[in-house]
């Protein structure tokens, strides 16, 4: 039986005002973050309003036994929370299976499982940091890992709010003050002894923003809001004038004027136009959240339909903006006119979605919204892993030894399914089963070093480079392994051996890196393998020798250190044309419809910028090759060119008779690539 002691209503106008501002500057900040570079504190505000109706809740079922409150409290979150949540999930992968790129799949598959079992806000690594996320938006499940931190908070909370029933009512707030500044990190995070508010500002920032236990002191201020209002004397009268009251005994102030002037800070931080520090801002926004609550009530600015509608729509806005805008983001990135349609779409899908299945939901009996969840969520896990599941079925019986699988009575539909599989799968497929890997996270980045190899080879081989390194770390095992008896691995994204990479800051250090782990491993032979990047760079003006090229120096002066450490000679993969990875995954469908061979061969190498590419596949070629000259015999170029080349039509085939891509949309080689060019590396491990 719900306690009448206090009529605190359920749904305060006021509240869905606060609401609403929180998510429209969380939409400022994902689709116009230049303009509101601190619109992610809206956030904050949600999880303060989410620790006030958990508190509500439980407060109104705190004369049931704990059995009770804790069953009625998770059955009412969850119908709230998990059909639309599973919906959006579900509906997201279809799109992106429809509409997004193939590159995008295979990521967002991981993503997806990880939002399904509200594991999003899992540690990070630095790749994956919220706000660099939030800059490439491929990840479509980006935005619910602050439904991650609010479901595993309803793990705590009626633990939290059970222990509360034994602290005397007038009390009560002050316990959930002191549980937010107690909770020591040395309980929850390796016994270092922080204060679950102190850890959200000591820990690194990605563990603070995304970490639970560093956003407990939010909910329960949201906790603390409620309890003062249960707790105040005269329950018969309206809140307002309660304070009222209050104020203008101690303060003479009146409290309308106090909580607009609350609204008026809030709204100016956090729209405010430039970055502010987040560990001033954060509290600050999240206290006065706190505060603008206990005396809003009657706030006409807050209290009006328009906003209060927004508020109402706003799960259903937070959930479904991101997608629609990672779609723009990675199709359509530039267009600012379809960026604010991209904006406009989603408003008007979220009040489609409330107006429709999100308030029928909300009206289905217990039963009925269990069965409805139990069928999207099993709906999700076989869309999420169809490519598994047809994988499987496409595999059974067959015994294919290959890194392709291709067999020779395979068709052109089989290509379309083939280079589709290769495409979402090109980042797993960068991952070597025989390497163990020094830094876990980085997988499958990072430095490892190749087990399980012959007895009998007698050879330190390296292989160093960006990311296709790892795309050829399983070739150079299996041809190379036998004349090995260690092989170390360096594999970074972007990041050249030759020159650090200028388009990504991250990769001076890697430079450096580079040598020094050359230096210290002290290998036979090393394999430069390496996509062009900054190599490829034109000459500045009036620069017509090598000995005045800035860029050649600098890959001269490395590799010249990188021979001293190396006992016998360096292998450099040379440069390779653009690829219009886009166009990848049109060539099977493209040769089934009868397009001549060599208008797909130039489509696949029109890029967008194609004459400077051009010139800079023409540059990095020039230097590779002055580099073996200056080697003094110590330096092999491979050149995959003459591999790829077709002197018949006098074009680049990337792709054999039936359709199957030798690259990927990654702009990698995908397996049958790596089948393709299996026998240059046979010829070089043959002779080492």
């Amino acid at each position: 039986m719900i306690s009448q002691k206090c009529q605190i209503p359920s749904k305060r106008l006021d509240l869905q005002g606060i609401r609403g501002i929180a998510i429209i500057v969380v939409l400022g900040f994902h689709f116009y973050p230049e303009v509101f570079p601190n619109g992610y504190l809206g956030v904050d505000q949600f999880f303060v309003l989410s620790g006030f109706l958990m508190c509500m809740l439980l407060k109104r079922a705190e004369n049931q036994s704990p059995y009770s409150l804790v069953t009625i409290f998770y059955s009412r979150r969850f119908k709230r929370i998990l059909p639309l949540y599973l919906l959006i999930i579900l509906i997201s992968m279809i799109c992106l299976y429809k509409f997004f790129p193939d590159t995008a799949i295979e990521s967002n598959q991981k993503s997806a499982v990880q939002a399904l079992l509200f594991m999003s806000n899992r540690p990070k690594t630095v790749h994956e940091d919220y706000f660099s996320q939030l800059a490439l938006a491929v990840d479509i499940f980006t935005h619910t890992w602050s439904l991650s931190v609010e479901i595993q908070f309803y793990f705590l909370v009626p633990l939290i709010f059970l222990i509360s029933k034994w602290i005397p009512k007038k009390n009560q707030y002050e316990y959930y003050a002191i549980i937010g500044l107690l909770t020591f990190r040395c309980f929850l995070i390796q016994f270092s002894g922080c204060l679950s508010y102190i850890f959200s500002f000591c820990s690194p920032d990605s563990t603070a923003f995304n970490s639970v236990f560093a956003r407990i002191w939010q909910f329960l201020i949201g906790m603390v809001v409620y309890t003062a209002l249960w707790n105040i004397e005269d329950q018969n009268k309206q809140f307002k004038n309660r304070v009222v009251r209050k104020i203008d005994d101690n303060n003479r102030l009146n409290s309308s004027y106090v909580s607009y002037f609350s609204l008026a800070a809030l709204l100016f931080i956090t729209a405010f136009p430039y970055t502010l520090k987040a560990s001033i801002v954060r509290p600050l926004v999240t206290v006065g959240t706190g505060c603008l609550m206990l005396i809003s009530e009657d706030n006409v600015m807050l209290s009006n339909k328009v906003l209060t509608y927004i508020g109402d729509i706003s799960y259903s806005l937070y959930l479904i903006h991101w997608p629609i805008y990672a779609y723009w983001k990675l199709t359509y990135d530039g267009e600012q006119y379809l960026l604010f349609m991209t904006l406009v779409t989603s408003i008007a899908l979220a009040i489609l979605v409330f107006e429709t299945f999100e308030k029928w939901y909300l009206k289905l009996s217990s039963t009925s919204t269990a069965m409805l969840i139990a069928i999207l969520f099993v709906s999700s896990i076989i869309v999420i892993k169809k490519d598994e599941i047809s994988n499987s079925i496409d595999s059974f019986g067959k015994n294919i030894s290959s890194l392709d699988n291709v067999t020779s009575d395979m068709t052109v539909d089989d290509a379309t399914k083939k280079n589709y599989q290769w495409n979402i799968n090109d980042v797993a497929n960068l991952i070597a089963p025989s390497c163990e890997y020094e830094t876990v996270r980085s997988i499958p980045m990072g430095w490892c070093r190749h087990k399980d190899l012959k007895p009998s080879g007698k050879y330190k081989i390296a292989m160093i480079g960006n990311s296709w390194t790892a795309n050829h770390a399983s070739l150079v095992y299996q041809e190379c392994g036998y004349q090995a008896n260690s092989i170390l691995q360096g594999s970074f994204g972007y990041c050249e051996v030759l020159y650090p990479t200028t388009l990504r800051p991250h990769c001076h250090a890697r430079f450096i890196d580079y040598e020094q782990r050359i230096r210290s491993e002290k290998p036979d032979y090393a394999f430069v393998l390496a996509r062009y990047f900054s190599v490829g760079s034109p000459a500045p003006k009036n620069v017509t020798s090598f000995d005045d090229d800035p860029f050649y120096q600098v890959m001269k002066e490395q590799t010249l250190k990188l021979l001293s450490s190396i006992k016998h000679k360096m292998y450099i993969l040379d440069a390779f044309p653009s690829i219009n990875d886009l166009g990848i995954s049109q060539i099977a469908p493209m040769l089934k419809d009868g397009t001549d061979r060599v208008v797909i061969d130039k489509f696949l190498l029109k890029t967008k910028e194609y004459q400077k590419d051009e010139e800079s596949y023409q540059m990095a070629r020039k230097r590779y090759a002055q580099l073996v000259k200056d080697c003094n015999g110590r330096c092999v170029l491979i050149d995959y060119a003459e591999k790829f080349y077709n002197a018949t039509t006098g074009t680049y085939r990337l792709f054999d008779e039936k359709g199957f891509t030798y690259f990927t949309s990654g702009t990698h080689l995908s397996p049958h690539g790596v089948e393709h060019v299996r026998n240059v590396w046979t010829d070089i491990c043959a002779k080492l």
